[in-house]
């Protein structure tokens, strides 16, 4: 009996270090599911496209001369990430609406940056901001490849302008960086819709942060005239 006893008393004990390890598991679990509660959802993008009030009451003034519906769909549909969609080095999107992978987490993989290699809620850089807003706007995907993929070749394929319009590009002298003309306020001061790597995201600013290039995309010149017919009706 002892023999016997000693026996169901070591399966008893197996039995209790198991159940014990799955409750430690699911613990794990519990930390971790509340961890990721309080790290992700301020993160995550809404998932829906609203421009901002205090942008909305921006864009009355910078607007209030354009007359143009493509370059105010182009706008106001560059203004709709505001504050939601994060900057991801490398970051590009043929969507043309929301895209479903922004605020999830995603590997680093475009050379050339300290965050190369790291895993970061998925977003846009500067160059795929325009170029996925222009595609958006147009609800067309050759709008992409018209506006161009990359600063310089942003640049390049864009008509150099002294007095920009609402739905031109904005550059650094350097090429660094691009971003999409909102139009000037009363006092005459210039705004720009843009995807920051220092800012974290898409925000509106002034010019005067950098910007002090500006060309109008193909989209908006004769050679872009193919496009303009997915314009019609909208206001």
């Amino acid at each position: 009996m002892n023999g016997i006893s000693a026996a169901y008393a070591g399966r008893g004990g197996m039995r209790m270090r198991k159940t014990a390890k799955r409750a430690t598991a699911r613990c794990w679990a519990v930390v971790l599911l509340l961890l990721l509660g309080c790290i992700l959802p301020p993160k995550l993008p809404r998932g829906r496209m609203v421009i901002p009030l205090r942008v909305e009451r921006l864009l009355e003034e910078a607007l209030r001369e354009e007359t143009d519906p493509d370059r105010l769909v182009y706008v106001r549909t560059a203004c709709a990430l505001t504050g939601q969609v994060g900057y991801f080095w490398g970051g590009k999107s043929h969507s043309l609406g929301w895209d479903g992978a922004w605020g999830w987490p995603r590997r680093v993989t475009a050379p050339g940056s300290e965050t190369t290699g790291w895993i970061h809620p998925y977003g846009l850089d500067c160059s795929g901001f325009a170029s996925w807003a222009a595609a958006a706007a147009l609800e067309d995907p050759g709008a992409y490849e018209l506006v161009g993929e990359g600063v310089r070749e942003q640049y390049a394929r864009s008509s150099p302008t002294l007095e920009p319009r609402p739905g031109d590009l904005a550059f650094y002298p350097d090429l660094s960086h691009v971003g999409v003309v909102l139009g000037r306020d009363r006092a005459g001061v210039i705004w720009v819709v843009h995807c920051s790597y220092s800012q974290g995201g898409v925000v509106v600013t002034p010019g005067s942060v950098g910007f002090i290039m500006y060309g109008t995309p193909e989209i908006f010149t004769e050679d872009g005239d193919i496009f303009h017919p997915t314009f019609q009706g909208i206001d």
